[in-house]
């Protein structure tokens, strides 16, 4: 999960959420990622939550500069709405399978449910959404090729909410995933 303060109350409602709905609360850690280390927000976790695990990492933001498209919707365009790209790098070789969730989330179940999904030997499961109307998205200005969006013409417009995703984080480490490192 990201933290900042722009999302701070979101945050504090998507842990709690999680909390409350788990059966062994006390298994629960959480991995956080900040762009700047902000005393205050943590101070305000830990006050909120005196006894959660977590720990938080720094996430680089040149990793993504240049790469962030100047099209996309303002909400979107900050450095730290793509550190989940780099988890694989950013947290411990120890941590190899975790849930990633945007800090606008309430949990309503069990998160180890989550945790225990059966990946099927693939590296992620989020949910999928296919009633997207993503022309808004993608104009003719989005392309760098005229070419491009013709790839899509005999596909349903899906794409999968990455704000929900149940990682396998040894799979992606080994899949290579050059796009990914900078």
């Amino acid at each position: 999960m990201t933290l900042d303060a722009n999302y701070l109350r979101g945050t504090i409602t998507a842990v709690l959420s999680i909390l409350q709905h788990s059966t062994c609360p006390e298994n629960v850690f959480f991995h956080f990622l900040h762009v700047k280390t902000e005393p205050e927000i943590f101070s305000s976790i830990k006050f909120t939550f005196p006894y959660l695990n977590f720990k938080t990492y720094i996430f680089n933001t040149a990793r993504v500069h240049g790469l962030i498209s100047k099209f996309i919707r303002q909400a979107l365009d900050q450095p730290l709405n793509y550190a989940r790209i780099y988890l694989a790098d950013i947290l411990p070789k120890q941590i190899n399978r975790l849930i990633y969730l945007d800090s606008d989330i309430i949990m309503v179940g069990d998160v180890s449910k989550l945790y225990g999904l059966d990946l099927k030997s693939k590296v992620l499961a989020a949910p999928e959404y296919c009633h997207a109307n993503l022309t808004n998205y993608f104009t003719d200005t989005f392309w760098s090729d005229p070419e491009l969006p013709k790839t899509f013409d005999s596909h349903k417009p899906c794409y999968f909410n990455t704000g929900v995703m149940i990682v396998d984080v040894d799979r992606w480490r080994k899949s290579k995933c050059n796009l990914c490192r900078n």
